[in-house]
């Protein structure tokens, strides 16, 4: 008999943050349970995302969340459930699918960590697939001002133009190393929603760079997860300015705002596949901190 999956109620959340918890180690499980409810309790996490298959006397046997991103994109946190009810992993896929395409989602994600591709069967039978790893890299920092050498690029906060900054922005994801299955199946417009979220902690992190006053490309940086630490969001040169060295003169920028702001240390992620990309950020010193598996999920229709 199909398990009853139904959306998650506030009694629920407490074990069902156990169970996605479930497949942490062991010392972090209490942990991450404690941060699943949190952001549920807090609305960070939209809890109407949560879903559940309950057993005999009601009982939560197993649970899945989806959330919406901006930008027609979703993120999902794989089913969990209870030892010999495997079997509810389709059925509480299938509900948090059902509830991402009703709110407009073109493109989910799922991550696993570096290796840990466990998940891909149950994952693979509702249409996800393995696509590449997501490297987390970092680079140390000397905190304070410092000089760069003049360079063939100015560079201009992105609301002095906001035009050319979003055209420039989506000039750069045409042909881009970087995750590619993730705009193919987006509109120019949600590509660019995408990017509004909050904004920036400071007005000229995200800025425009103009080569003899033509928009070349961006930079967009951010406050890092890691205490003291920059965040470079997103870095993209469009096609014509590429095979330059501009993508050098881009992360240099980068590095110089982020130790200008008192940053420790600055750091990204990059697609695995993206060996241009690896290979500058090796030349500058950024170091490998973690990857991530990244399995994506495209909405029927979309190719």
């Amino acid at each position: 008999m199909p398990p009853a999956v139904t959306p998650a109620s506030p009694d629920d959340h407490a074990a069902a943050c156990r169970l996605l918890a479930a497949s942490r180690p062991a010392l972090l499980r209490a942990d991450t349970a404690r941060r699943f409810l949190d952001l549920l309790t807090t609305g960070e996490f939209d809890p109407t995302g949560l879903f559940v298959a309950r057993g005999a006397g009601g009982a939560v046997r197993g649970t899945v969340l989806a959330q919406v991103l901006p930008g027609a994109l979703g993120l999902l946190f794989p089913p969990r459930v209870v030892p010999g009810r495997e079997a509810d992993t389709g059925p509480l896929l299938a509900a948090a699918l059902d509830w991402l395409r009703g709110r407009g989602v073109k493109v989910c994600q799922s991550f696993a960590p570096g290796g840990d591709r466990s998940d891909e069967p149950a994952l693979a039978a509702g249409g996800f697939r393995h696509v590449t790893a997501v490297v987390h890299l970092r680079r140390g920092l000397d905190p304070g001002p410092t000089a760069g050498p003049d360079g063939p690029l100015a560079f201009e906060p992105h609301g002095t133009d906001p035009p050319a900054f979003a055209a420039a922005l989506l000039a750069s994801h045409d042909g881009s190393l970087d995750c590619p299955e993730l705009t193919g199946a987006r509109a120019p417009v949600e590509l660019l929603d995408g990017f509004r979220g909050p904004s920036p902690a400071r007005p000229d992190w995200w800025v425009l760079a103009r080569h003899a006053g033509e928009p070349v490309g961006v930079v967009m940086l951010d406050v890092g997860a890691e205490v003291g630490a920059v965040e470079l969001n997103y870095l993209g040169l469009a096609p014509p300015a590429r095979g330059r060295g501009w993508g050098q003169e881009l992360l240099r920028f980068a590095l110089r705002a982020a130790a200008a702001d008192g940053a420790a240390a600055l750091t990204l992620s990059v697609d695995a596949r993206n060996a241009p990309a690896r290979r500058l950020y090796d030349r500058h010193g950024f170091r490998e901190t973690d990857r991530r598996e990244v399995f994506l999920w495209r909405a029927p229709g979309q190719t």
